[in-house]
């Protein structure tokens, strides 16, 4: 394994000179499950846009309907006051 200088990597590649690279083996182990769903799921969209086309998407085309009921956050409970469920006649029969 021949190691090259920056300066002299061009005549490292016209003497074919250049260091090997070999991949680790845990590596590939590791990266390949990923490698191979991401390809599979590539596949998979690319055969369901050539049969269909392109994605029809139209969620921004609904209008809002802006007298519909919204969420609005509980309120703040007083920090004094005992919590709904909580059972002053047991806690007394506990003292």
């Amino acid at each position: 394994m021949a190691i090259c200088d920056t300066e002299s990597i061009r005549d490292c590649i016209a003497t074919g000179s250049l260091p090997d690279i070999d991949p680790h083996p845990l590596a590939i182990l590791v990266l390949a499950p990923f490698i191979v769903i991401f390809g599979w799921a590539a596949w998979v969209e690319f055969r369901r846009w050539w049969r269909y086309g392109p994605s029809q998407n139209r969620r921004s085309a609904f209008p809002f309907d802006e007298d519909a009921p919204s969420y609005e956050p509980p309120e703040e409970a007083d920090a004094e006051s005992p919590p709904p469920d909580h059972d002053q006649e047991q806690e007394r029969r506990n003292d």
